[in-house]
């Protein structure tokens, strides 16, 4: 009887620890098939979150790329229409002031010469030596008048183009002419007055050619020639009469 009694004992105990060995395992089995399970979703999770940043990276990057090709396309497409019009106005602003500094050059030329032409005509007239020999005063008279027609004719059409101060130069010297040339005419040659005629002749041959000359410095200083001024000594500006 006692073994029977000891053999169930040991039957029930080993029957126990069975139980409890089986239910740990199971436990064991089940947390680490969860885990592994768990690890698995955990790792195929952090692909996709990889991967989809990835694309998402990749989509920001093309787009970027894409709106720098356009708006690079879109400068250079605007850079070109400037450096376009920038060329053309260029060209236009060139061709503007190439014929207005071709016609100012034309301008100091024809005045120049017709204001010389004038002057020498003048100069001529009121040599001292007019009544002893030479062309007769009707002839120097005459000379005198076509060189201030000329001069009249020419001149006002080629004023616009000159600066303010240089065509009022040449207006005082023009009147200066025309006075001298008058008083010669009326006084000096019909009445051969001496003291007014040495007074008209160092005008016309002093006094005016220093005053042309200062205003032939100004026109080469307007045509770019490095030159003294209308203000410099011994070149003041003629007052008109």
């Amino acid at each position: 009887m006692t073994n029977w009694q000891d053999f169930a004992v040991v039957t029930l105990s080993s029957a126990s620890a069975s139980m409890v060995l089986s239910s740990a395992l199971v436990w064991l089995l089940r947390t680490w098939i969860g885990e592994r399970v768990r690890g698995a979703i955990q790792d195929e999770y952090a692909q996709k979150i990889e991967t989809l940043k990835a694309q998402l990276q990749a989509d920001a990057n093309l787009k970027l790329e894409t709106y720098k090709a356009a708006l690079k396309g879109q400068g250079d497409v605007e850079l070109e229409k400037l450096r376009a019009s920038l060329s053309v106005e260029a060209a236009a602003r060139n061709a503007q002031y190439g014929g207005l500094i071709e016609r100012r050059f034309n301008a100091v030329a024809s005045a120049h010469g017709l204001l010389l032409r004038f002057h020498q005509a003048v100069q001529q007239m009121v040599q001292p030596d007019l009544f002893a020999r030479g062309p007769s005063n009707d002839e120097r008279s005459e000379t005198v008048y076509q060189a201030s027609v000329a001069f009249e004719k020419a001149y006002p059409d080629q004023k616009i183009f000159l600066p303010k101060l240089l065509s009022d130069q040449i207006d005082h010297i023009r009147q200066s002419l025309v006075s001298n040339a008058n008083v010669y005419q009326m006084l000096i040659a019909p009445k051969q007055d001496y003291e007014h005629h040495l007074k008209v002749y160092v005008k016309v041959n002093d006094d005016l050619p220093k005053t042309i000359a200062a205003l032939e410095a100004e026109l080469r200083a307007l045509m770019g020639d490095k030159v003294d001024a209308l203000s410099a000594p011994g070149a003041p500006l003629l007052e008109p009469e």
